[in-house]
């Protein structure tokens, strides 16, 4: 088989410490099923607010959206897609609180 120069495959192999370290990446499975809990714990807790805090939330934390790219989409201003997000995200933590007796209370980042 003609192949051309500079095409070869070329083959890389893992030593035994990057594989443990790719292998201890990995979550374990209860790892993965608490943190499935924890996300379905908190979509029910946004689905309990009012539409437009859900969009909000929804465009900012699940698509990564600037408060302008927000805006556009749902035909207000920037100042009011900040108070929309300020207000769910109040909203989020207060009923997190009242109702996660057996989870740890949420403490927000600090930046120092």
């Amino acid at each position: 088989m003609n192949r051309r120069p500079g095409k070869e495959r070329r083959i890389t192999y893992l030593d035994d410490e990057l594989i443990e370290a790719r292998e201890s990446e990995q979550p374990m499975p209860f790892d993965q099923l608490e943190q499935k809990e924890a996300t379905g714990f908190l979509l029910r807790i946004v689905a309990t607010l009012p539409p437009r805090q859900q969009e909000v939330i929804q465009l900012k934390f699940q698509n990564d959206l600037s408060y302008q790219q927000i805006a556009k989409i749902m035909k207000t201003t920037a100042n009011n897609v900040g108070v929309l997000l300020h207000t769910a995200l109040k909203t989020l933590r207060q009923r997190y609180g009242e109702i996660a007796g057996d989870f740890i209370a949420f403490k927000p980042r600090t930046t120092e």
